[in-house]
Order: C-alpha cells, then structure tokens, then sequence
C-alpha cells in the first residue's frame, strides 16, 4: 500500500499545479504528482478478484500492502495510477481512496475515522502546524502528539517520559499532551499516523526491528485503535540531498547538523516491509515532498514556507482517506 505524493514545482494552490511535473520513482514504487490529488487518474478495474499490482512492484491501495493483492482492484500502471483515491501509488477503484472488495480480494482500508492522532516529533509538528487542520480536513478529527526527540525507537519504548500526558515537549524527562484534541475520543484514538524518523539507523534490518517494536508499544497504548499510517518526514525536493553537510549515523539524532530531508531507501523498504507484514493494520503514509531546500540549510528544518505548502499535500491526501 505504497503512498506517495510528490511536489517538484511551485505550487499556486494543492490542486492547480504540475501538469507533467513528477518525482523518478522509487524502485518498487509508483510516485505521484499533486494533479493526482484530484483522483482524476485511471482507477483499477473493481472486482477483478483481488489481482495484484502489475507495475514497478507497486500494490494497489485498496488495504493491501507492498506485494499484496489489491481489495478487488486491478493496480494502475506505475505513474499513470498515480492520484488515484489520493495519488497513491497503484490505482484504487474509483479514486475513492479505498477499493470495493471483489471476489478474492482483501478487506479495504478501514476509513471515516472518529480521531486520528499524529505521532511525531519537532519536524511533524513544524508542518502540522501551518494549518494542516485547516486545509481540507475535518479538524475536529485530528490531534498532534510531538515531542521534541520522538525519534522511532523512543516512542517503541513503553517506559519514556515522552508518553506522559503533560509537560513539555523539549525536556528529554517530561511528557506532552496532545495538540488541537479530536472533539470525540481524544484518549482513544481510532486511527494513528505514526511520523517515524531517525538520522542513526542506517539498515533496513534496524528499521524494520525498531518498527515493529514501536507498534507493539503503540498499539498497548491505544487498544482503541483500527489503524495505523507509518509516515516518513517530508522530504527534500525530489528526494535529493538539501544539507551538503549531512551525515547519518550514530550520535547524528541530537545533532541537526548532520541531519537533512532525504529519506534513505532502505527506510522505505523497511516500511513497507513492515506493512506487507500486517495488511489488516498498518499502512504506509503519504511521501510528501517540499518544494524547495531551506535557505540556509537548517538541517532536515524546512522552514514556514515550504512546510505551509507540506501541510497542504497531508491534507489533502487525508481528505480523501477520511
């Protein structure tokens, strides 16, 4: 269930843009281009018993994962399934953003949730905060829980200050409470986007184990949830490297020095790998790109601009994955 979104041009508004602009896919994966938030691209063919992606290795969206079969959706072919139900990589049927089950097919994405809570840290909150809740979606159904240094094997740790429900969220022994709360179920969220980020893993092996131990956390957490994004950090323009700088590795977490936007592939595999692993819970989130490199290079910080427009994207996936 590879999402991917990306904006490589300036943008005049989320849906006025691009045209023939898009990223170089990924292996494995189709990308797409911001026109395709509209989901005006080929949908999959309905009930064509569950028949997997066709492309780039690429599955269709309908609640399966990478390398699953579609839920009764044919997989667009790469780039031109692109957008399809909020530009996604492989085609959903109607661009409805979850696929109608066929014969054979798996269950569909679960949708129309009552709370979904971002997990994250500084970064999220960099771009959820320039208006995300005002940008197409329902704000009364998202919530922000960030802290400073959340980074992936923090929160897989059950006994961290971080998951206190009050403090501040820059001080490595207190907790944070939750940002703009759901109207309903605020400490029971149904649904989480869990915005995993780490500059000193540097195998796909380290990042599947710390995954997993992260959800097994998460989910002891909130037993009250159904479903979970695993999002990466927006990315640098193409997903090229922005900070000449940078250095991942060991000791680079604390240090925005070595950090930047580029999201390393084996990241990727290693999500993916995680939701191919659990197709009936957990999926992988939209890859948002920024439109520029912070001027100066303020490590993986973009900046008001470029996260205003981040903020615009995640939105708009979300609007279509209610």
């Amino acid at each position: 269930m590879t999402r991917s979104l990306a904006l490589g041009c300036a943008m005049a508004s989320v849906f006025a843009l691009l045209g023939a602009c898009s990223s170089t896919a990924e292996p494995g994966n189709s990308v797409a281009t911001t026109a395709g938030l509209s989901g005006a691209a080929t949908a999959g063919t309905p009930g064509s018993s569950g028949s997997a992606a066709t492309s780039a290795g690429a599955p269709g969206t309908g609640g399966s994962s990478a390398g699953a079969t579609s839920a009764g959706a044919s997989s667009a072919t790469a780039g031109a399934g692109a957008g399809t139900g909020g530009a996604t990589a492989g085609g959903t049927s109607a661009g409805s953003g979850g696929a109608s089950g066929g014969a054979g097919g798996v269950a569909s994405t679960p949708m129309n949730f009552t709370c979904t809570q971002f997990l994250g840290l500084l970064t999220t909150n960099e771009w959820y905060s320039e208006d995300f809740e005002k940008d197409g979606v329902d704000g009364t159904k998202y919530q922000l829980k960030y802290h400073h240094f959340g980074y992936v094997r923090t929160w897989a740790d059950p006994t961290s200050a971080f998951w206190g429900e009050t403090g501040n969220s820059f001080d490595l022994d207190q907790g944070s409470s939750i940002q703009s709360a759901c109207a309903a179920s605020t400490t029971a969220p149904d649904r989480l986007v869990f915005a995993a980020l780490d500059w000193e893993m540097l195998t796909k092996e380290e990042w599947v184990a710390a995954l997993e131990s992260a959800l097994v956390t998460i989910k002891g957490k909130y037993p009250s949830l159904k479903w979970i994004d695993i999002m990466t950090m927006i990315r640098c323009p193409m997903n090229k490297q922005c900070n000449p700088g940078a250095n991942y590795g060991p000791g680079a977490n604390p240090v925005a020095g070595r950090q930047d936007c580029r999201v390393p592939d084996f990241e990727d595999a290693a999500i993916a790998a995680v939701a191919a692993a659990h197709p009936d819970f957990v999926g992988v989130g939209p890859k948002v790109e920024s439109p520029a490199c912070r001027s100066p290079v303020d490590g993986a910080h973009l900046g008001p601009e470029n996260n205003r427009a981040a903020a615009k994207l995640v939105a708009a996936y979300y609007a279509m994955h209610p």
